[in-house]
């Protein structure tokens, strides 16, 4: 009998796998998984910037999948009677709606209450709520789920922490849990009173995190509704509050929505650059267009160049020192001369064109170059013409220069600074400003040099920021006390992050990396803690406003400015330090910052973001956020490094020579940071056959525009799956491995080169 049991029991889940294999949109209509799934993308006015780019590119690049880019006009004329999927990006779900039109709006409705499925993020969300007759820009709304927007719910940009339930696991296969996915302006939305006939919806996910970086107190998100699936008559919704399309390195919450709509496993991979191949930036800042975007299809498809999308915040934060053309195509927008290369770009779109990157553009982009009057850009007819223009600017014969950049001359007297790399340091940018500036001369220091007293060979250290428990550790007390001697003794000292946090009387746990209260304060330059040291705010923009003081610190800088945040000191007053005379030049300006937490942390607004000033005979400059970041606020450091130093650095960052090879440099904190850093900042950023990105965090963005990787500093989980497809599609991946421990660990990365130091990483570099 219970044999029988068993059996009867393995039948049904059999038969139960069969079935959920078959579902089709809604449940109720089978699908033919032999059969390509046909999928629409729209693409019309107010489907916006990077997300629209990336549903094409998923979707061109899935496997077994027709995709179809539509607008309001295509939609109304039957485009959806032959789709299986709809897929509605974000942007503006108002302008979504406007497109669609009457005639389009209810074709969607029928499309997905006759069976079709609909896939939505962010105004794709919107979308799909109750029309709001009141508010004149949400009256177009589909009501298609009984949900609605909260307005006061907060908004700004971030990658946060979203909790899905037991029913996103078993509706849509998405693991239980928290997911950290890219969050921009999106819907905090709650169930609606009245119920939709016909519909019945499923929260997902909520957010869990109390993010809000608005000026004015808003409620939390915490707790709100982040993800709904819905049936829709036959058909199906999936729709979330933010931009899963972005989360490059975890498709499952895309493939958790395609297996609810469809029934059906969606598979796709990123297009991985060829080595030689142009670097191709692709304006995304208006809404593409159907015949837009056709040509990013036809791009994907033929892989003649590597396509990168960008827009008008990664261009402003450097994004161009990595491309060798931009195509500047005709879309649905209008042609605003302050978007993308313009505007407050225009400086670093001359500075690219200058050294002889290419512009190309056509239809309305083409007017706002006529606008702007910028030499060196070419206007074309329309995209084929643009593809024939690149086409030669890639066979122009370039001779990259196989000598190593010569370094800037030095002025006759440079400030002689040191740059502090031990266990819990990053790099960052400044080292590199700093290299690449005459009125610099730059040498790393380590624990070991700080002990012994090197430091007054130097005018000043620059302290990056990581795990502030463990530099001070990594320093030991003799290097602790080395540090404070020279700083009251007349040095100077430029602490980012965790380097503010070390001149700070925050109490942490040494050797810990995080937020870990302790009873050890740290050096206690300052008269300053962090407001709570169990509180991590996570990664974000978040808004700083200059002090008066502060405002003669930065005297070509707005009041108001937005800075890159990352877990840095919120700083509050402290104990009186008697040899001391610290400033605050500048207090944060946003109220709660918390992406990964749903508690509330303590309010921002008013406390110390930069605080600077005399310590004993020295000079003290203490930065909590990373203006170092991002390109538009590097102006920032140069002002502070004049204050402080008496000089204002002048380099850039090393930009890209056409046919340089792709490399991406995984740094991280651990030990070996002071020999990994000089080999990176003195010979090969120098070296102009490579042109290098540098960062902790690598994901799927950087591996499909890059030809090899350095794993700097690894261990065994650094061989992420990711990396493993990397590898296993050519690309090449070097780890220096300078111990035997660190040996016996990379032999297991299957397609890895292993070195023993870096000596010979630049030679195995050239041998693919």
């Amino acid at each position: 009998m219970k044999m029988m049991k068993r059996i009867a029991l393995s039948l049904v889940a059999m038969l139960s796998i069969w079935i959920v294999g078959c579902i089709g949109p809604g449940g109720n209509v089978a699908l033919d998984t032999a059969k390509p799934l046909r999928v629409a993308v729209f693409v019309g006015d107010g489907a916006r910037n990077i997300g629209v780019f990336r549903w094409v590119e998923i979707a061109t690049m899935a496997e077994n999948v027709v995709a179809t880019p539509v607008d309001g006009a295509a939609v109304r004329a039957g485009a959806l009677d032959t789709m299986d999927v709809l897929i509605m990006p974000g942007g503006s779900g108002h302008d979504e709606g406007v497109n669609l039109g009457a005639d389009g709006r209810e074709r969607v409705k029928s499309f997905v209450r006759g069976g079709g499925g609909y896939i939505g993020t962010c105004a794709g969300f919107y979308l799909v709520t109750e029309p709001i007759p009141t508010n004149p820009k949400r009256k177009d709304y589909l009501g298609l789920i009984p949900f609605k927007d909260t307005i006061d719910g907060g908004n700004g940009r971030a990658e946060v922490n979203f909790e899905f339930n037991e029913k996103a696991e078993k509706l849509a296969g998405i693991k239980k849990g928290k997911h950290k996915i890219q969050y921009s302006h999106g819907p905090v939305a709650i169930r609606s009173q009245k119920a939709v006939e016909g519909t019945r919806a499923e929260v997902l996910a909520t957010y869990a995190c109390d993010y809000n970086p608005s000026r004015f107190l808003r409620p939390s998100k915490a707790g709100h509704v982040a993800v709904v699936a819905a049936e829709c008559g036959k058909g199906r919704v999936f729709a979330f509050t933010c931009h899963p399309e972005s989360d490059v390195d975890d498709h499952t919450c895309i493939e958790g929505a395609f297996r609810y709509v469809t029934g059906r496993e969606i598979r796709w991979r990123y297009p991985q650059r060829k080595r030689g191949q142009l670097a191709i930036g692709f304006l995304c800042d208006d809404s593409f267009g159907v015949e837009t975007a056709r040509l990013v299809q036809r791009l994907l498809r033929e892989h003649e160049f590597d396509i990168v999308p960008m827009n008008t915040g990664l261009i402003s934060e450097g994004a161009l020192q990595h491309l060798d053309a931009v195509l500047a195509p005709a879309n649905e927008g209008k042609a605003d001369s302050k978007i993308g290369l313009y505007g407050e770009n225009e400086e670093r779109t001359k500075a690219f064109l200058a050294r002889g990157g290419r512009v190309v553009a056509w239809g309305n982009a083409a007017e706002r170059v006529k606008v702007r009057g910028l030499d060196g850009a070419v206007c074309v007819a329309d995209a084929d013409a643009a593809l024939a223009n690149l086409r030669a600017f890639a066979a122009e014969s370039v001779l990259l220069d196989k000598q190593k950049l010569v370094p800037p001359q030095k002025v006759e007297s440079p400030v002689k600074i040191a740059v502090f790399a031990g266990d819990g340091c990053a790099m960052g940018n400044i080292p590199q400003l700093l290299e690449f500036s005459p009125e610099y001369m730059v040498d790393i220091v380590g624990a070991d040099g700080v002990a012994s007293g090197v430091l007054k060979g130097y005018d000043a250290i620059y302290m990056p920021g990581g795990y502030s428990a463990i530099a001070y550790q990594t320093l030991g007390e003799g290097g602790r006390k080395a540090l404070v001697d020279y700083i009251r003794g007349g040095g100077k000292y430029y602490g980012v992050c965790g380097g503010s946090f070390l001149v700070s009387q925050t109490k942490m746990t040494p050797g810990k990396a995080g937020q870990v209260p302790g009873d050890t304060p740290f050096l206690s330059l300052v008269p300053y803690k962090n407001d709570n040291p169990q509180h991590y705010r996570g990664k974000a923009p978040v808004r700083i406003r200059l002090t008066d003081e502060g405002k003669a610190i930065f005297p070509e800088s707005h009041t108001n400015r937005v800075v890159w945040y990352a877990g840095g000191p919120v700083f509050v007053g402290a104990n009186k330090v008697d040899d001391s005379d610290i400033k605050v030049f500048a207090e944060y300006n946003s109220h709660v910052i918390s992406t990964l937490d749903p508690k509330s942390t303590p309010d921002m607004i008013g406390k110390a973001a930069i605080v600077g000033g005399r310590v004993g005979k020295g000079k003290l400059f203490a930065q909590c956020p990373h203006p170092e970041r991002h390109e538009c606020t590097f102006d920032m450091v140069r002002d502070a490094f004049k204050w402080l130093a008496g000089a204002r650095p002048t380099g850039t960052l090393p930009t890209r020579i056409r046919g340089a090879k792709s490399v991406f440099v995984k740094m991280g904190y651990r030990q070996g940071i002071d020999v990994a850093v000089p080999f990176v900042l003195k010979t090969l950023l120098h070296d102009r056959r490579f042109d290098c990105r540098i960062s902790n965090v690598m994901d799927n963005n950087e591996l499909a525009h890059s030809d090899a990787v350095i794993l700097c500093l690894f261990d065994k989980n650094s061989w992420t799956p990711q990396l493993k497809e990397f590898a296993a599609n050519g690309g090449q991946v070097i780890c220096v491995a300078e111990t035997e421990d660190k040996r016996k660990i990379a032999e297991k990365f299957d397609g890895a080169t292993v070195v023993d130091s870096y000596n010979h990483v630049i030679e195995e570099m050239l041998k693919k």
